[in-house]
């Protein structure tokens, strides 16, 4: 059943259709996926401290009532292992203490964001972290996708903006940033996804903001030929999901024992002579 929902993040990850962080892993080889998102006993996954700060600074700026509500900031001159120290922390129940450079942090984040006016336009009103589930088309696969932001334009019309943190904002640094983790698969996933459900995908938006000063932040739109080729590797992942369900196979890519040679910009595109001098 296709349908766009309010529900908690735990709710999200909970379920068990197929997100864009499954065919990340998928890219790896099927049993990356198995092991990280199905396997039973699995480890729950910690988060690490990259993707701690990516949480504040997505609720700070798309959820600023609820970052009053889940983050508490350590008093500068306070140490946590004074007595004085240990007795307020323990009183800090329900909430995540975060100290006074992190909170600075999100702040400045956030006027980088409304700095820009495409940014601040976007921003202005929307839905942040709605959920969408539907029947991929092809495969039959139940899919989900979490929009960071759904900017509505009109009945059943909207524009999506992703939030991305980085530490290089420039052009080359973005180009990267989408081939090493996949921005343009989660473009085609994420607006298939809300076509799915009845919606009309006018733009779509990656916000990125640096993570350290200076700060500031720029409005990325992929290449019509880079996002063709996300839905291309989202056909072909979803696809190989769907053989390794029906099969009950996740295998590691490559067998036995594997050959491997240096990357493209290790190698030599000419000849070097190398001359000994006595």
């Amino acid at each position: 059943m296709n349908n766009l929902k309010i529900i908690s993040a735990a709710e999200y990850h909970a379920d068990e259709a197929v997100g864009n962080s499954m065919l990340s892993s998928l890219k790896d080889s099927p049993a990356h996926c198995y092991a990280l998102h199905m396997a039973p006993g699995r480890p729950e996954r910690v988060a690490t401290a990259a993707m701690r700060l990516g949480t504040l600074t997505h609720t700070a700026i798309l959820e600023p009532d609820e970052f009053r509500k889940r983050y508490v900031i350590k008093p500068a001159d306070m140490g946590l292992a004074t007595k004085e120290g240990k007795a307020w922390k323990a009183a800090m129940v329900g909430v995540e203490i975060i100290d006074s450079a992190e909170a600075e942090m999100v702040e400045h984040q956030r006027a980088a964001i409304l700095a820009n006016d495409e940014l601040a336009r976007l921003f202005s009103e929307g839905r942040p972290e709605m959920s969408a589930f539907w029947n991929d088309s092809a495969t039959g696969l139940r899919c989900k996708c979490r929009p960071d932001w759904l900017h509505f334009t009109g009945p059943n019309r909207v524009r999506v903006v992703d939030l991305k943190t980085t530490n290089d904002i420039t052009l080359e640094a973005v180009s990267k940033s989408v081939a090493n983790f996949g921005y343009h698969r989660q473009q085609a996933h994420y607006t298939r996804g809300l076509e799915a459900c009845g919606l009309i995908v006018e733009d779509f938006v990656f916000a990125f903001v640096t993570k350290a000063y200076p700060f500031f932040a720029l409005p990325y739109r992929l290449e019509d030929e880079t996002l063709a080729q996300g839905y291309e590797e989202v056909d072909e992942l979803l696809a190989l999901f769907s053989n390794c369900k029906r099969t009950n196979t996740w295998p590691l890519s490559g067998s036995g024992v594997q050959t491997v040679g240096l990357p493209r910009w290790a190698k030599r595109e000419t000849e070097v002579e190398i001359s000994y001098v006595s």
